[in-house]
């Protein structure tokens, strides 16, 4: 018997099972920072600190020392967007946690906001529980009467094959550089009518 066959066999086999991927993001809206981390089988892939100034994302790896700013209108972020929208379909989402501490200095008015923001969040599991039937949902909530606080963090849990994340890249990538070609050709029209 070749043995020889079955490298090829689990090597497809792996493109097409499903791997757990597990995204974190915390965020203070206060400050306008936070952070965000991805980790697969719960290995730590990626591990990124943010903030935000002006019309630029200022990024800091965790381990490095080195800092990476990015405009808002960057190709970089239009990769973002548009592989998000692109990946977002082929998940099975498993676990979606909403974790929030609230305080707007009066026990009143934090106590109102915290309502508002657990109806939002009820609506949004809502629509979520329809297209994704099978997800744990839940919302976590703290609220700080006599502080000023305001932070989120949303931890999910979801399933995706290999192949769909390489086929997500690769549409991402051409849609990109479509985006970025056409937006260089507007700003030339804009430059040569403005010039008349």
């Amino acid at each position: 018997m070749n043995y020889y066959l079955f490298i090829p066999f689990f090597l497809i086999l792996l493109l097409f099972l499903p791997i757990k991927l597990k995204l974190k993001f915390s965020c203070n809206l206060l400050k306008l920072n936070g952070a965000f981390g991805i980790f697969l089988f719960n290995k730590k892939i990626m591990h990124q600190q943010f903030w935000l100034k002006k019309r630029k994302i200022v990024l800091k790896d965790e381990n490095k020392t080195d800092i990476v700013e990015i405009e808002f209108d960057s190709k970089e972020v239009i990769f973002a967007d548009v592989f998000t929208k692109q990946i977002k379909d082929k998940t099975k989402l498993k676990e979606f946690y909403l974790f929030y501490n609230l305080g707007l200095n009066d026990a009143f008015i934090s106590s109102m906001f915290a309502g508002i923001i657990n109806l939002a969040s009820l609506i949004f599991f809502t629509n979520l529980k329809n297209t994704k039937p099978t997800a744990s949902l839940c919302v976590y909530d703290t609220v700080s009467y006599n502080r000023l606080v305001l932070e989120f963090a949303v931890k999910t849990v979801m399933t995706i094959s290999l192949i769909d994340i390489a086929y997500s890249f690769v549409i991402s990538l051409i849609i990109t550089n479509r985006i970025a070609k056409e937006k260089i050709k507007n700003q030339k029209q804009t430059k040569s009518a403005e010039g008349l």
